[in-house]
């Protein structure tokens, strides 16, 4: 039987074998299994696009905040 470890950042790793184990999982439970897996991998990505969002943002907040500032004549 296999499973997939989890990773240091929460997200599946690959299938390895399960030592000692030769029968596998019932088809429910390897259904709900691979659903799990697909929607762990679908909010990996999701993390990682809102985290470039976030960096994008914060960047353009603290570019905003020069341009007032030096629009106020240098924070006089």
């Amino acid at each position: 039987m296999k499973y997939r470890p989890r990773n240091s950042d929460g997200t599946f790793g690959e299938p390895v074998e399960t030592p000692g184990h030769t029968e596998g999982l019932p088809v429910e439970i390897q259904v709900l299994y691979e659903t799990i897996t697909h929607m762990d991998a679908e909010m990996s990505a999701m993390r990682e696009e809102y985290r470039k969002m976030h960096e994008q943002l914060t960047g353009k907040i603290t570019e905003l905040e020069a341009e007032v500032q030096a629009l106020k004549g240098g924070g006089q």
